[in-house]
């Protein structure tokens, strides 16, 4: 028996273990630095680095239903959005850095809607 015949099927299981592995999952939803609005649900996992340039990034989230953390490396932060099981939104989560005194010079703020209805899978 050749492996020739099992090519189409094994492609398949891998397109769905790799679709699997990356649902909820998404990279380029966020222009760092731009005030969005974005459509999230359940599961999301939102990630996005900003430069840090000498100051580092914070922010303040007004929902309990997602969860937000950033990660300080070599002037570069690594944000990541968790939105939680039972998420019914509307949020914002508000990134901010100060300057050395204390006062706020950069700002943007994402608002978070609950996806409803069908989507697109390209959106």
């Amino acid at each position: 028996m050749t492996i020739r015949p099992l090519l189409p099927i094994l492609a398949a299981m891998l397109a769905t273990v790799v679709a699997g592995c990356a649902s909820g999952m998404r990279f380029s939803a966020i222009r760092p630095g731009v005030n969005q609005a974005l459509r999230v649900e359940s599961g999301d996992r939102l990630f996005f680095d900003l430069d840090e340039s000498g100051r580092e990034w914070d922010f303040e989230c007004d929902d309990p239903d997602v969860s937000v953390s950033i990660a300080h490396r070599d002037g570069t932060a690594r944000a990541e959005l968790h939105i939680h099981r039972g998420y019914d939104g509307p949020s914002k989560v508000v990134f901010f850095r100060r300057d050395k005194n204390g006062k706020g010079s950069d700002r943007f703020v994402l608002t978070l809607f609950r996806r409803t209805g069908d989507a697109a899978f390209w959106e």
